[in-house]
């Protein structure tokens, strides 16, 4: 008789997740649990609003993905992971025992209790998301008033956002746009000179950024600051502020005043050795930024640490390696950082398509990239034309070339 093979429980499927499963072999009975039936690249879900990608050119199937890494994909919506039993509860009444559980459900939108937030702003945190939020600037670009749009949060997401919907003017649509940010300068945790680069490449169009600015209130159609200032707003779109999804809240893996799950340097949780922690819920001993490439790297050392453990094996140290980090702005400019300096450039554009295009095919089939080569296709056919070949112009190559500088 065969021996029984470990159950590994995977609770989120998307960037951590998903590499994390991927690293797992099929020696093991690996179960991945997500609510939503598509893992998203939502790095790129801002592209959304303005028409230049579409939903199918940012999501992968899930059950499809984990298939072919030999596992079982479950939707469902995780309620419960009952450390002392060592299983995961799901809303359709499943219990799924482990020897050893990845927590990779990444965080959810928090509007901080601001009144009106939750009814009246749309985050953008999804695919669907950023759906709803483009078919409100479609029905807002045909009045003949032009539109007020606030958008909270003047971090990496938020200059993202305000660059696409710049990008809606090629198609004849003005917005009057706001940002609220709370900090002294928006990209606070960028370069410094880089928020000024930011400002200075806003000052053509109607776009007024409020700093050192909390929110009050939201209603249907106007946002109130804290000051006492209202702005108009046909439509708010929220995009600062991240927490832990409110299953892990009481879950017995933090206290009560932790805003995330610590973990060691392995990944392991502090309160539960056979469970580990990767992306958005993850406290390391040294924080990092919330991203996605760091993520992945963390999901593919916890797949390779939960085999470890389970071989009896050494646990492996995640090291977080710098990486440079691509910031687009529509079709004005896109900005590299690495370290203390930038580099801004229209043609920049690219590397972040390609880094975009490389990944997806990865996680499609991370053995044979270019077999499932269906979506690869469609989604590179689709960026050429929205993305590669409005650039190629001469007269924005030429704006490419000489717009581009480097930022100290």
């Amino acid at each position: 008789m065969a021996p029984s093979k470990s159950r590994v429980v995977i609770v989120g499927g998307n960037f951590a997740g998903l590499v994390a499963a991927s690293r797992l072999s099929s020696d093991h009975d690996v179960t991945v649990v997500d609510a939503r039936a598509d893992f998203e690249w939502t790095p790129n879900i801002h592209e959304l609003l303005s028409g230049v990608k579409n939903r199918e050119g940012v999501v992968l199937p899930r059950a499809e993905c984990v298939n072919r890494y030999g596992h079982t994909f479950v939707q469902d919506l995780v309620t419960g992971i009952d450390r002392e039993s060592s299983s995961v509860t799901t809303e359709s009444g499943l219990t799924l025992p482990y020897d050893a559980c990845l927590i990779a459900a990444g965080s959810v939108r928090t509007t901080f209790g601001v009144e009106g937030a939750d009814q009246y702003a749309l985050g953008l945190r999804s695919v669907g998301d950023a759906v709803r939020i483009a078919s409100r600037l479609d029905k807002l670009a045909t009045r003949k008033r032009r539109a007020s749009v606030v958008v909270v949060g003047g971090g990496v997401t938020g200059v993202e956002v305000v660059g696409e919907i710049l990008r809606r003017r090629q198609q004849g649509d003005e917005f009057n746009i706001h940002i609220v940010e709370v900090e002294s300068d928006i990209l606070d945790e960028q370069l410094d000179s880089l928020a000024s680069d930011a400002v200075e490449r806003f000052a053509p169009y109607r776009v007024t950024v409020h700093t050192n600015t909390s929110i009050k209130a939201v209603t249907a159609r106007s946002v109130m600051l804290e000051g006492g200032e209202k702005l108009a707003a046909d439509l708010c779109i929220w995009s600062a502020g991240m927490a832990l999804p409110g299953f892990l809240r009481d879950a017995g893996l933090k206290e009560a005043d932790d805003q995330w799950l610590p973990v060691d340097d392995t990944l392991k949780s502090a309160y539960a050795d056979n469970v580990f922690v990767a992306g958005d819920c993850a406290a390391l001993p040294e924080p990092i930024r919330k991203q996605a490439y760091y993520a992945m790297d963390m999901g593919e050392v916890a797949g390779e640490n939960i085999s470890r453990q389970l071989a009896g094996e050494p646990l492996k140290p995640f090291r977080a390696m710098p990486m440079p980090m691509l910031i687009s702005f529509g079709d004005i400019t896109t900005w590299l950082v690495a370290g203390e300096a930038a580099v801004a450039s229209p043609l920049l554009a690219a590397a972040k398509e390609g880094v975009y295009q490389a990944t997806m095919a990865r996680l499609a089939s991370p053995h044979e990239p270019l077999k499932y080569s269906t979506g690869i296709v469609s989604r590179a056919v689709m960026a050429t034309r929205q993305l590669l070949l409005p650039q190629l112009t001469p007269r924005k190559l030429f704006r490419g070339l000489t717009g581009s500088r480097i930022i100290f």
